[in-house]
């Protein structure tokens, strides 16, 4: 459900930093790009005409070294957002992924992550969540810690412990601040070097601390998740690679009860390089939207909100290398949600579907010169009072230096 951000030019540049880290361990750069965006506020037809152009200025950092039998890895990006006519959603944001795989001489191997965003929040997200047009400063953080021991040669006990949490500037979004913690537990089977598959027990005990407003402060909504996980991944040969989540789960809040369920979630992704030059990701997904908020969480573009009670998504992407020094990018997402309101106390069905297609290419002028430009459409269809229809044209290019 990844709707676009306002600044484009930063989905490319995402895709050039793989092929930096495999050069040097460390990089350093900066961009600037322009992007002209159509609808800011998401506004439905009709409405008064909100385009406006966005300069985006961003630094960047980063490293991937190993030490020994320790990695450490980490992407960090600081940016400012200079809106032309919309001057009071000016503001600065930055992107951290960071953290170490770490390994003894015996049995036992881990690793532990941090995440962090903070960007505008997206405009119009449905579910009953207030439309408005001021700046609201969305702030998601994460700390993951998972460990592997091996009992036997094609056995391993994993368990890991998860910490979420966002929180928004604007008081109109109180209600959707909120925390999570997630502890998993379970066994892998690696036949061969090709397939490992896995069973494990998920527990999750979340908060939305200002659920609802009261005489004497804030209500909270407490809720737990119970699922259990069935993973595999399956190396079909150098140029495909499939894995998937099966899940069989019950979530129960103590207030917005609407938003609870019972039932089948999970994912399948398949990584498919048919020839030197074409890669191809696919994607389909089915979760509560607080799952798929996070999938890009740390990114430099940003992350966008999902307030849904289940949301079922389909993404492709694609990358063609042209020439040695020009390749060509196209993403088409669809997507589909179950929505209930802010509150979770409609017991209405409701729904939307958002659709988004891009079409980009990037031209590496030297080693440390990289231009592109990219095009965006996003269109909202299903009218109701939890969602209000909308579509979306971007346009933008960008320049990045980097120094490795």
């Amino acid at each position: 459900m990844a709707q676009h951000r306002y600044t484009l030019l930063t989905a490319s540049l995402l895709c050039a930093l793989p092929a930096l880290a495999q050069q040097s361990p460390y990089y350093l750069g900066a961009s600037l790009g322009v992007t002209h965006v159509s609808n800011i506020y998401r506004s439905t037809p009709g409405q008064p005409s909100n385009s406006d152009n966005v300069t985006t200025a961003t630094l960047l950092a980063g490293l991937d070294q190993r030490i020994g039998r320790q990695r450490l890895f980490g992407d960090a990006s600081i940016r400012a957002n200079h809106y032309e006519n919309n001057r009071s959603l000016r503001n600065n944001g930055y992107a951290l992924n960071a953290g170490v795989d770490w390994q003894t001489i015996e049995r036992l191997s881990g690793q532990l992550s941090v995440n962090s965003n903070r960007s505008l929040a997206q405009f119009n997200p449905g579910n009953g969540a207030p439309n408005l047009t001021k700046k609201n400063i969305e702030q998601t953080d994460q700390a993951r810690a998972s460990v592997r021991y091996g009992l036997v040669s094609l056995l391993s006990l994993e368990g890991s412990l998860t910490h979420r949490r966002r929180d928004y500037s604007a008081s109109e979004y109180n209600q959707y601040d909120y925390s999570q913690n997630t502890v998993s537990l379970g066994l892998t089977w690696r036949p061969s070097g090709a397939l490992s598959l896995g069973v494990a027990g998920r527990y999750s005990d979340g908060k939305y601390p200002r659920f609802r407003a009261v005489a004497n402060g804030f209500e909270a909504d407490d809720y737990t998740r119970k699922d259990i996980d069935l993973t595999g991944t399956w190396v079909a040969s150098g140029a495909s690679t499939l894995s998937g989540r099966l899940s069989f789960g019950k979530r129960d809040a103590s207030q917005a009860s609407s938003r609870d369920f019972s039932g089948g979630t999970g994912s399948i992704n398949w990584k498919w390089q048919p020839t030197a030059k074409l890669l191809i990701n696919s994607n389909l997904m089915r979760d509560s939207g607080d799952e798929t908020s996070f999938l890009a969480i740390g990114s430099i573009g940003g992350i966008s909100s999902d307030y849904s009670r289940i949301t079922t998504s389909a993404s492709v992407n694609a990358s063609y290398e042209l020439t040695g020094k020009i390749v060509l990018d196209a993403g088409l997402n669809y997507s589909d949600r179950d929505l209930t309101d802010r509150f979770g106390t409609n017991t209405v069905k409701s729904g939307d579907k958002t659709t988004t297609l891009s079409l980009g290419g990037r031209w590496a002028v030297n080693r440390s010169t990289t231009v592109g430009c990219q095009l965006n459409r996003d269109k909202r269809t299903g009218l109701s009072t939890l969602s209000t229809p909308y579509s979306a044209n971007s346009y933008g290019c960008y320049a990045q230096l980097m120094v490795r």
